[in-house]
């Protein structure tokens, strides 16, 4: 199976001189994490939700500052012809969760890692249903590091300790109990969407409660369904009732990838 299935061909995109409070506004308006960058008839680069936080609330820039500050260049595409498993591989191999699709060196969409495990999820020969075999899988995947904030720490704050674990979302603690979830995108769109001074707004106004979460007996695909199903990107995995570490899709991707690497290279030969 190529990409051609899976892609989406209304890009969303906005100008280099657009200020960083309308491309997150943008991103809240249609529920996505990236925003192609055109300039000139041509597309050059790519902003996504984590270059808003990191380039952006790290430093509180100020809301009018243009998205040609904080764009990814130049922008990584792979065609069309490609499969879902080479898309994977390169999303894994370069730390990103949006891929450009092109086709004879145009852009004519894009993909992103939601899709993909999507199609895996439902495809039955994919590697992922290749750990189905596992004794509880989500051991396997689950991060038991879990990385915390004060719910009366700052936005900005939250999104420094983002970039220095290079992580997309921090448990919220209040003495010592989680009591939330924070996120790249409600730090996009409940921040920087209204222009909001990061260095003021505590974390615990705008985090997610009470958590989503999933026990660790649960199946990769179930935990694939809830976050699909909620439109989230990481979910609390529980054993006995309490939280002890946290799924992203990000890892999802990370272990299709390694487990179907010694395959791809083989075939690449």
């Amino acid at each position: 199976m190529s990409l051609r299935e899976l892609i989406h061909s209304d890009i969303k995109k906005t100008g280099p001189t657009t200020t960083l409070v309308e491309t997150a506004q943008m991103m809240r308006r249609y529920k996505i994490g990236s925003v192609f960058v055109e300039d000139g008839g041509q597309y050059i680069g790519i902003v996504t939700e984590s270059d808003l936080v990191r380039k952006g609330l790290t430093k509180e820039v100020s809301p009018e500052t243009p998205t040609r500050s904080v764009m990814h260049v130049p922008l990584l595409d792979i065609d069309v012809e490609k499969t879902p498993i080479e898309a994977n591989h390169l999303m894994h191999l370069n730390g990103i969760r949006h891929l450009a699709v092109s086709e004879s060196g145009k852009i004519i969409g894009m993909i992103s890692v939601r899709d993909l495990v999507r199609y895996f999820s439902n495809d039955k020969k994919s590697p992922l249903h290749a750990m189905t075999d596992i004794v509880k899988p989500l051991t396997v995947l689950v991060r038991r590091d879990i990385q915390t904030i004060d719910s009366f720490a700052t936005a900005q704050e939250a999104a420094r300790k983002m970039d220095e674990k290079k992580i997309g979302s921090l448990m919220i603690v209040d003495e010592k109990r989680y009591v939330g979830i924070i996120t790249e995108t409600d730090l996009v769109r409940k921040v920087i969407g209204y222009g909001l001074s990061a260095s003021k707004i505590p974390v615990g106004v705008i985090m997610n409660t009470p958590v989503l979460d999933i026990d660790l007996s649960r199946t990769i695909q179930e935990a694939n369904e809830i976050m699909a199903t909620k439109g989230v990107r990481h979910l609390a995995v529980t054993e006995r009732g309490e939280i002890i570490g946290i799924l992203s899709i990000r890892d999802l991707i990370g272990m299709i990838s390694i487990r179907d690497l010694p395959r791809f290279f083989s075939n690449q030969k």
